[in-house]
């Protein structure tokens, strides 16, 4: 609600403010060289048209903005507009770089929301690109190796892509409507080329398997489509119907994923069932042209193969197989006991490309990286500027000037209208850990309520801490809804497929047994550091708000994906008159390789 506040009655929102950081461990701020430095850049920077003003340590003498030993000094630089912001930081950064270079023995950097996500802004262009060319190449060869015919291999990704275009045109559409978060793009091109790919994987090995056997060509396409096809669908309606629970969050970023997500799922599900059909019964046996022969021969899937040893193995002692295996789970499952979910802001959330990285990690080492993301107090009255308003803003800075827990400066802004101000409170800590977030909740729940108790404003605190607060705490307020809406129509739809109540007990307990393990996985590596630098990263103090529950969503859908395939073939094959051993490691031989191409793919 405060955001919102300064949203709609401010100009800008948050204040663009960055934090200009000045460092040598050989000089401290009372040497006259080290004052040279800092306000040579200064004023360097206040000429600048896209600069409101700057406000230096030795402008304020502030003990804030002076790290202990005087060795790191602070400077405030305000930009305009927020409208205008991204357009008018790169003027400055150029100053700043340049000012680095010239001054011998000084780091000196930059931090603020403007620089940091305008840094993020051009790294994520550039790698979103290739991107779609990894994907694809990768996509490619993995298919090649699934059917060791290139034109076989070629369709999945024609009938992927094409989905991921349609779906981005018909969300464009979409936005006109409802305001969608811009990740929704991202999400699109993940999904579109699991399911693109997914979908036509199955259906053409269905259709080759027939031929195969001998089945003219509409009659093999007929049976794909009536059975492998009949899968397909209901792994799509499952996969949609778990997306849809992420609705029942009410947010903007859950639906905006949600409906990104439907929208290519659906159109992939389609062209899935309509125009691969089409292009099947076009090509006929062309569709194993181009056949690539120095990758193995292509082996019956109906006889040996690993499939069929593994199969045998666990079919000939299944308690101990079933009992090492979900244990297993269990135990990669551990870990998420000390989940801590939150918003990854602090330094070692960026990558090393950004240079406000840098700037950051001085802050949480000298300072607090709270006074580039501060918590901020709104207080909306019909005049705030009343003695009643004014009286409690000047209290509320007297206590905070008197809590550890908060670092000045403490900044006062008035709206033009006189009806909204807002006060800018940098807490201790590192904007994204335990210690920020209990001060917010102490700035909050003691210090606000008491010291505008009789003001008679409407006082919000906002901010990133804040937001991320809100967050966590909405997510564990409305993830038990999405859990019973995911699983209570999963378990429905496999109901009215397979006709059983056992059959959808075990594929759900079996897709919570592997969400678990990766939630698991999840903590052990980016929270815990487990192995993380093999991923040239660093490890996270927290765990992204939004990802616990997106994932849910995402790997419920998909694992039922691969659970609707195999399940169907076993079903088949029961149907066909064989025992429940063989037709469970029937299933298992000849769906066991495309499974494990599609999961591949989605890798």
């Amino acid at each position: 609600m405060g955001a919102q506040l300064i949203d709609d009655r401010f100009e800008f929102n948050p204040p663009p403010t960055e934090q200009l950081i000045f460092s040598n461990p050989s000089l401290d701020s009372s040497d006259p060289a080290y004052r040279s430095t800092v306000e040579k850049l200064v004023q360097q920077l206040r000429a600048l048209p896209e600069v409101a003003s700057v406000t230096s340590f030795y402008d304020t003498n502030a003990p804030g903005m002076v790290s202990e030993g005087g060795h790191v000094v602070l400077a405030r630089v305000e930009l305009g507009s927020k409208g205008e912001a991204e357009d008018k930081i790169e003027p400055i950064l150029e100053k700043v770089r340049a000012a680095a270079a010239d001054a011998d023995g000084f780091e000196i950097v930059m931090a603020g929301n403007t620089s940091i996500e305008k840094q993020l802004n051009e790294i994520i262009e550039e790698d979103f690109a290739r991107i779609m060319m990894i994907t694809l190449v990768l996509g490619l060869v993995i298919m090649i190796l699934a059917f060791r015919a290139v034109v076989a291999a070629v369709i999945p990704l024609i009938l992927a892509i094409g989905s991921i275009f349609s779906a981005i045109g018909v969300a464009t559409l979409v936005s006109q409507i409802i305001a969608m978060d811009e990740i929704y793009t991202e999400v699109v091109l993940l999904m579109g080329m699991a399911v693109g790919i997914d979908y036509s994987l199955f259906i053409i090995s269905r259709y080759r398997s027939e031929r195969k056997a001998g089945r003219p060509k509409l009659d093999a396409i007929a049976v794909a489509s009536d059975t492998t096809g009949r899968a397909v669908f209901y792994a799509g309606v499952t996969v949609v119907l778990s997306l849809a629970g992420l609705f029942l969050t009410f947010t903007a970023i859950f639906t905006s994923l949600a409906i990104g997500a439907i929208i290519v799922v659906l159109i992939a599900l389609v062209g899935s069932l309509t125009l691969l059909p089409a292009l099947l019964s076009i090509l006929g046996d062309n569709i194993n042209r181009l056949r690539v022969p120095f990758i193995g021969r292509e082996r019956n899937e109906n006889n040996g193969g690993i499939w069929s040893t593994i199969s045998d193995r666990v079919l000939a002692r299944p308690g101990i197989f079933a009992t090492v295996a979900a244990g297993a789970l269990i135990l990669l499952a551990v870990p998420v006991v000390s989940l801590n979910m939150g918003f990854n802001s602090g330094a070692n959330s960026l990558h090393d490309d950004v240079k406000g990285k840098r700037a950051l990690q001085l802050l949480e080492e000298h300072f607090t990286s709270s006074l580039a993301a501060p918590a901020i107090v709104v207080v909306d009255a019909p005049e705030v500027t009343s003695p009643q308003v004014q009286a409690s803003v000047a209290n509320l800075i007297d206590i905070i000037e008197q809590d550890s827990d908060f670092f000045p400066p403490f900044d006062v802004k008035v709206n033009r209208a006189g009806d909204l101000l807002f006060i800018t409170v940098p807490t201790v800590g590192s904007i994204d850990d335990q210690e920020s977030e209990d001060a917010l909740r102490h700035l909050r729940d003691d210090i606000v309520s008491a010291a505008f108790a009789d003001s008679g404003a409407q006082v919000y605190v906002t901010g990133q801490t804040a937001g991320s607060v809100d967050f966590k705490d909405h997510m564990g307020n409305v993830a038990p809804y999405v859990f019973a809406f995911v699983l209570g129509l999963s378990f429905l739809l496999l109901l009215v497929m397979f006709r059983s109540i056992v059959i959808p007990v075990k594929a759900i307990v079996l897709n919570l047994l592997s969400v678990g393990a990766a939630y698991g996985v999840l903590v052990a590596v980016f929270q815990w550091g487990w192995g993380v630098a093999l991923l040239g990263m660093e490890k996270a103090d927290v765990i992204s708000a939004w990802l616990p529950l997106f994932l849910f969503s995402i790997l419920f859908g998909l694992s039922m994906d691969y659970h609707m395939l195999l399940l169907s073939r076993i079903k088949e094959a029961y149907d066909q008159g064989h025992s429940n051993e063989e037709s469970v490691s029937m299933g298992i031989r000849v769906t066991a390789g495309q499974i494990t191409s599609a999961a591949a793919v989605m890798v």
